[in-house]
């Protein structure tokens, strides 16, 4: 699923309201490099209000995003539910911000993938943990071991920070 596709054209579309729906899965996120995500299976129902000189579009994002537990690094299906809003107005392209995107007339389309890409990274949560919102997911037992095995503790200290201790010690 290549970017083109995620492409709103209003051209020709008469003033009231117009649906379109999206569907996306791990190959949308290819074109992004600043993501982990590589399975997904969303849709995504774009209404677009169309006026004059002013449109509005309302996304609602349902479904969900492979993610890794932040403390067993074992992957889960994530659910992501979200609602956003997109003003669109006619002008020059460099007058975009988060909430309205600014488009030539002539052009009579936007390009969402963007937006779509920050909606869904904004749907998650920043931590991953999914023994905390589903009781039938297991952590990795073993992962989990391993990792505490190589926690330092308190008895094992760095022959550098043993220095460092003792003259903290003589100081006081």
């Amino acid at each position: 699923m290549g970017k083109k596709q995620y492409i709103v054209k209003f051209a020709g579309l008469p003033v009231g309201t117009h649906e379109f729906e999206f569907k996306i899965n791990g190959t949308f996120f290819e074109q992004f490099n600043e993501t982990e995500i590589t399975e997904a299976d969303i849709d995504i129902t774009v209404v677009l209000t169309k006026q004059n000189n002013l449109m509005q579009m309302q996304f609602e994002i349902n479904g969900t995003v492979n993610l890794s537990c932040d403390r067993c690094l074992k992957y889960y299906d994530f659910p992501i539910e979200a609602s956003e809003n997109l003003v669109v107005k006619y002008g020059n392209d460099e007058e975009s911000t988060d909430e309205i995107i600014a488009v030539n007339e002539a052009a009579g389309y936007a390009d969402i993938s963007h937006y779509l890409f920050e909606y869904i990274m904004l749907a998650l949560p920043s931590r991953r943990v999914a023994c905390e919102v589903d009781e039938d997911f297991k952590c990795d037992e073993e992962t989990i071991k391993k990792l505490n095995e190589n926690l330092v503790t308190d008895e094992e200290v760095n022959p550098i920070w043993e220095k460092l201790n003792k003259l903290k010690i003589n100081k006081n």
